[in-house]
């Protein structure tokens, strides 16, 4: 099947979903008229529906004539979503999960051993095509591996892991976004107390992290980086100092863990 002749169905139409589908629709992968979707609130789907110009249905409709099932419901809401799509056909379709911490056996206790299901962890910057999308694709054909690989591609880089390393590419991958925002925001806000503007601060600030990403995407190594701008005695070293008195690389690491213990909390609870 051509990717331009796939049928999509979106179960969950929140944020990231919404993300999703722009990508893959601004990418021109598949004719928005192909591309359904169901929300639980039925007033959201229909503000959904005038906003995104794509269509609404029932589940019963979205699974029989939808090929690829993008699952985007909230993890607390697998097991009853799964249950529900069981009985409707869902275990023949090929399915594509956001669920953080939500494991493989789940869909083939629910859905069957046969269930194709790919585990996808996409993170926030994917609206812009810069994400880092996290999958796990062990129980997944050649061909939907093939197509999955096509729709992720408009989100940014892409990187396959054995499931088992799932819940930590969640906190690396998917929740560190969010941290990251947070230290952009204390550097803004460090500007401003030094007389920058608002504007001002958050655009310098922004760009120090884009830069410094690439920097390091591009090949760089971040000791080897840090040692290039740290002059013995220098603004930066000072700097630096205070970040080993405080043990801010310990505590950021800790905050990832917390992520990461919370995604394997999850799994945990569906074994």
């Amino acid at each position: 099947m051509k990717m331009s002749e796939y049928r999509l169905g979106f179960i969950g139409f929140g944020h990231m979903a919404q993300i999703m589908f722009h990508a893959i629709d601004g990418a021109r992968i598949i004719p928005r008229s192909q591309v359904q979707f169901i929300q639980r609130d039925s007033a959201k789907m229909k503000r959904s529906e005038q906003k995104h110009l794509i269509t609404s249905t029932s589940m019963e409709r979205l699974i029989s004539t939808s090929d690829i099932l993008l699952l985007c419901v909230r993890p607390a809401q697998a097991e009853q979503a799964l249950q529900q799509i069981a009985p409707l056909g869902a275990g023949d379709k090929m399915i594509l999960s956001i669920l953080a911490g939500v494991p493989l056996s789940l869909f083939q206790k629910h859905l069957g051993p046969q269930a194709q299901v790919i585990r996808v962890m996409p993170n926030v910057a994917s609206a812009i095509g810069q994400g880092m999308t996290i999958l796990s694709a062990r129980h997944a054909s050649v061909d939907f591996r093939e197509a999955a690989s096509m729709l992720l591609a408009p989100l940014g880089p892409s990187l396959e892991v054995p499931e088992p390393l799932m819940d930590a590419a969640t906190g690396l991958a998917a929740s560190s976004p969010g941290f990251v925002f947070k230290l952009i925001q204390a550097l803004a806000l460090q500007g401003e107390k030094e007389g920058l503007s608002p504007k001002d601060s958050l655009t310098i600030a922004a760009q120090v992290f884009t830069g410094a990403g690439q920097l390091v995407a591009k090949g760089g190594d971040p000791i080897d980086l840090m040692m290039q701008i740290a002059t013995p005695g220098g603004v930066t070293e000072a700097g630096f100092q205070v970040m080993e008195k405080t043990e801010l690389a310990k505590h950021f690491q800790e905050t990832v863990q917390a992520a990461i213990r919370k995604a394997k909390q999850f799994s945990e609870e569906y074994k």
